[in-house]
């Protein structure tokens, strides 16, 4: 019968196996949407124009491509989750969705429409 240490291990392994899949099967446009609707959640998003935008930054490289695999690797976990500035892990990835966020605002009709949160907002 197999000891409580070598069960925690071989579970520990799954786990690590089951999130290196995801990370390596992630892709940096989901990651991009995943940012979009969890930090202008307030907002109207067109999703066409959400998912033609996560294809031109991520051709653009403006964001770290670990990074956005992290994120689409963490799915549900990373849209409940508030980063801080309490390492530098969490730093990172908050600055990378600020920039995110603000190349999609600059982007779209947003702001040209008088930055109305009740009106559809469309990438440009």
């Amino acid at each position: 019968m197999p000891s409580r240490r070598s069960f925690l291990a071989i579970a520990l392994g799954g786990v690590a196996v089951a999130g290196g899949w995801r990370f390596f099967r992630s892709r940096e446009q989901d990651a991009i949407v995943l940012v979009l609707r969890k930090k202008l959640n307030y907002l109207h998003l067109d999703e066409n124009g959400m998912r033609a935008f996560a294809a031109d930054l991520a051709s653009r490289k403006i964001v770290s491509s670990t990074r956005l695999r992290l994120i689409g690797a963490l799915g549900p976990i990373y849209q409940r989750f508030a980063f801080g500035h309490q390492n530098a892990v969490e730093a990172g990835i908050q600055h990378g969705e600020e920039r995110i966020v603000t190349n999609f605002l600059l982007s779209s009709d947003f702001f040209i429409n008088g930055a109305d949160e009740t009106r559809l907002v469309r990438y440009l």
